[in-house]
């Protein structure tokens, strides 16, 4: 074949090259520079070779033990400036428990948003989470500091333990409506109904927090007498019956609408934590397109 028809084949692969491999790609030049990082494990749809262009980047990284708790509390701080995470990561609470924390990440690059997945893990566990994913180690380095430690394992049991705070509420269900605003494009209606629930859940919850947070773990059970017995908790219910009301299996249309009910209702029920996240919202309002 002349070589100007196989310069012209690399340039046509390299236009339609998906942006997650770039991604990727940057995530793995930064976090192969330190020094705590034992391995990357891609996991997902990527690993399986079955991702599209609304695939998430799914990543899981090996950490020493003894830089565990540090880069996990500056981790966000990473993803912010660094790898262009729009706001703090959501804290998974779907990925199965594997001995880490997940982290759901919205990222900007070349002008559109992508989801970036990171679960973080002590260097020990990764063995046995590679098995369970089905991942495909891309980096792996020597490391001397791989004996766990107590201290990483209390951490982890007391992070899946806290409640969320208002802040962290709000964003899981910018996280879930980016979640749902895919599955609605791809088609995948059973998803898309479990992510509408759990965004509904999330909005109960940010009600009760803020309002009535001794009666969070209540759930549903009694909410309009925990919260119906001020004039702001009378109007958060009729929020969140609006709100509850929408479709079970959303349209683009129906989800534009409970996106601008659900920040409305945080705003009513948490405005200091809709203040602190005023530019990340902004950011993804600019960025996020249901029409």
């Amino acid at each position: 074949m002349p070589a100007i028809c196989l310069d012209a084949i690399d340039r046509l692969a390299a236009a339609n090259r998906p942006r997650q491999f770039t991604i990727m790609e940057n995530v793995t030049d930064l976090l192969a520079a330190s020094p705590f990082v034992t391995h990357l494990l891609v996991r997902g749809s990527f690993a399986r070779g079955t991702s599209d262009r609304l695939s998430d980047v799914d990543l899981v990284i090996g950490i020493t033990p003894s830089a565990f708790i540090e880069f996990v509390t500056v981790h966000d701080a990473l993803a912010a400036t660094q790898l262009g995470a729009i706001m703090p990561g959501w804290f998974d609470t779907i990925v199965p428990r594997m001995g880490g924390l997940g982290y759901v990440h919205l990222v900007e690059y070349d002008g559109k948003l992508y989801q970036l997945d990171l679960y973080l893990a002590p260097s020990e566990q990764i063995e046995s989470i590679a098995a369970f994913t089905r991942g495909q180690i891309i980096y792996t380095a020597q490391a001397n500091d791989t004996a766990p430690e107590p201290a990483v394992t209390q951490f982890i049991a007391d992070r899946m333990a806290a409640p969320p705070t208002c802040e962290q509420l709000i964003i899981e269900m910018l996280a879930l409506s980016w979640m749902i605003h895919k599955r609605i494009i791809r088609g995948q209606r059973f998803m898309a109904y479990a992510e509408t629930h759990m965004l509904h859940t999330a909005a109960r919850t940010l009600v009760r927090t803020a309002l009535s947070p001794q009666t969070a773990f209540y759930g549903w059970y009694h909410l309009d007498t925990d919260i119906g017995t001020t004039p702001i908790g009378r109007a958060c219910l009729r929020e969140l019956e609006v709100l509850i009301a929408s479709p079970p299996l959303p349209t683009h249309e129906s989800l534009t609408e409970m996106l601008e009910r659900i920040l409305a209702l945080a705003h009513r029920a948490a405005p200091h934590a809709v203040e602190g996240l005023r530019l990340s919202i902004d950011a993804y309002r600019y960025h996020l397109d249901l029409d």
